[in-house]
């Protein structure tokens, strides 16, 4: 009895330690050039209007309130949950390829990615990762950012976009060459209809 309270303390006490060093081992395994890498390009994105975050933010509900905390235990539940959920772990998984602290082993690379993740939301908003998800993000057509793909689409500035409209910009940012209304009108007025009635049903019940 003695030895396995020994043996439990001991796992408890290591498990701890694992938990914590994923949430705050940002802070001391990336490099000053890997911080200032992840600082510059948030605070250097396209600023993103309210009306489109509020939009993404009821297509993927609390995706501006939550962490990766959230999405990866959403993750045990439903295996399909798309990264979009959580726009701070998605810029992890875009940036861990361009910082100093990649590995190439898949263990290593999956979990330093999501201690980027969590460096990056105990510094920035979900909503600063969001504005460097979109700037960064190539719609294809010489168009990287939602202003250029906003222009291009509708002739408007992306604070005076629809519904209808900002549905189909999540359309092109889920597949830019698959939703492509120039190469398949049929399957990008489906998908754009598809957020859209997204947004209205999870409209209904946020009311």
């Amino acid at each position: 009895m003695k030895y396995f309270r020994r043996f439990f303390i001991i796992t408890v006490t290591i498990f701890i330690v694992f938990l914590l060093y994923l949430e705050f081992g940002g802070m001391f395994i990336l490099k000053t050039n890997d911080k200032r890498t992840i600082t510059f390009n948030i605070r250097s994105s396209e600023k993103i209007p309210n009306n489109f975050s509020n939009f993404y933010n009821t297509v993927y509900p609390n995706s501006l309130s939550e962490n990766s905390w959230n999405y990866m235990s959403g993750i045990f539940t439903n295996s399909d949950s798309p990264r979009k959920e959580c726009p701070c772990n998605q810029m992890s998984y875009k940036i861990l390829p361009t910082l100093e602290i990649k590995h190439t082993k898949r263990i290593n690379y999956f979990m330093n990615q999501f201690i980027v993740a969590r460096f990056i939301e105990n510094k920035f908003s979900q909503k600063e990762c969001l504005q460097f998800n979109f700037g960064s993000f190539d719609f294809l057509e010489n168009r990287k950012g939602l202003s250029e793909v906003s222009h291009s689409l509708f002739k408007k500035d992306a604070k005076d976009l629809k519904p209808m409209e900002m549905a189909e910009i999540l359309a092109l940012y889920e597949a830019p060459l698959k939703y492509n209304r120039s190469r398949n009108p049929q399957k990008a007025k489906e998908r754009t209809e598809h957020f859209y009635h997204v947004y209205l049903n999870n409209s209904k019940i946020k009311n």
